[in-house]
């Protein structure tokens, strides 16, 4: 009989924490050691009127008390005392009859901190105990991600093994540098790395210095202020804008550039599904640094632009590539011309990309799943 996997995430809070799940899914339902594999929400299955208040709470925050978002992240051991325990435990209860009774895995996975201690609370009723695993997906970690029956982290960098181990006490042991799960086509296009092959595949100019502007899934961040601004750049630039879901966005960038004449390549994209391919053809990536957009752009050594990140994860992974000088804060549209044109100039592009190379984990979901294999 082969190994069964239950993967939890949840999608409510950006689409980076249910891609990391995906990217696992795929890779799992490969292997011939595998029996199933199954991906849920967590908070979809156990309370789906709680999700819908997260959702509502969590977007809420983002859009009119940012400040207030930044300082509730900040306070993690308040937050971690009074809401993780007795929420744990509630959601434990539904949890454990409605995905764990039913399925009966070997190993439960967790994307998403929220149902983490949950998670960690049915384990300690059963009889036959799963093995646990935290993978935080962010270049930093809060005390919603440890629990004492979790059993494995898997973490997208060493400063996150060293925050584990110094602030929570976590044996290292525990702990596999092995970087954020992200989709084996990342990989496959880092082994053939070619920006000019990439472009001429896509049918862009392969000369054109290439800028990719994309707001996520859900094409969030004012991207139509940051393509105004680029519009006045005086040397040519080819524009990629990626809208994601936002179909308005979509259409209101359309209509303003049937109207324009400019000296630069523009093009404009929905949802798009192979993303690596158009980070692989960017020369420099204007984008929101969610967990998962900033271990893509890592694994394809493309330098990133980060604009306008929002409280909480996003800083911190902000705060994270500009301490490895794999990408650089642009706060108002002003700056992102300013810093694409910096990154013209070749040897300090060169220099980002080296030190993108130094700690980029192109292969991080093909190592978790080696391991996940051996428990």
């Amino acid at each position: 009989m082969g190994k069964r996997f239950l993967l939890v995430t949840e999608e409510w809070a950006g689409s980076g924490h249910k891609m990391a799940a995906v990217a696992l899914k795929e890779a799992l339902l490969e292997q011939k050691e595998v029996e199933w594999v199954r991906l849920v929400g967590g908070l979809e299955t156990a309370s789906p009127a709680l999700r819908e208040l997260s959702c509502f709470f969590y977007r809420n925050m983002l859009r009119y008390g940012q400040s207030i978002w930044q300082h509730m992240y900040e306070q993690e051991r308040l937050w971690g005392t009074t809401l993780k325990k007795p929420l744990g435990k509630w959601l434990s209860k539904r949890l454990e009859h409605g995905l764990l009774d039913a399925g009966n895995p070997d190993v439960v996975i967790a994307t998403h901190a929220y149902c983490l201690t949950a998670l960690a609370e049915a384990k300690r009723k059963r009889k036959h105990p799963f093995h646990l695993v935290s993978i935080p997906t962010d270049y930093h970690v809060n005390r919603f991600w440890v629990h004492p029956l979790i059993d494995t982290y898997i973490v997208g960098h060493e400063s996150v093994a060293n925050r584990l181990v110094q602030r929570y006490g976590v044996k290292e042991s525990q702990i596999h540098v092995f970087g954020i799960p992200i989709r084996k086509a990342f990989a496959q296009t880092a082994a053939r790395m070619n920006r000019i092959e990439e472009r001429k595949q896509l049918g862009l100019c392969p000369d054109l210095f290439t800028v990719l502007i994309s707001g996520g899934e859900g094409g969030y961040g004012r991207m139509d202020v940051v393509v105004d601004e680029l519009l006045g750049s005086e040397e040519p630039l080819q524009i990629i804008v990626v809208t994601g879901t936002n179909h308005a966005l979509f259409q209101q960038l359309e209509q303003r550039l049937a109207r324009t004449s400019s000296p630069h390549t523009i093009l404009v994209k929905g949802y798009e599904e192979q993303m690596w391919n158009w980070i692989a053809a960017a020369d420099v990536y204007v984008t929101k640094p969610g967990g998962i957009s900033c271990a893509e752009a890592l694994a394809l050594s493309t330098p990133l632009i980060v604009y306008q990140p929002l409280p909480g994860q996003e800083r911190h992974n902000t705060a994270f590539l500009l301490q490895h000088g794999a990408g650089v804060l642009a706060n108002h549209p002003r700056q992102v011309g300013e810093l694409i044109q910096e990154s013209r100039n070749k040897q300090k592009w060169t220099s980002t990309v080296q030190r993108m190379e130094a700690i980029r984990r192109p292969y991080s979901t093909q190592q978790t799943v080696e391991y996940l294999l051996r428990l």
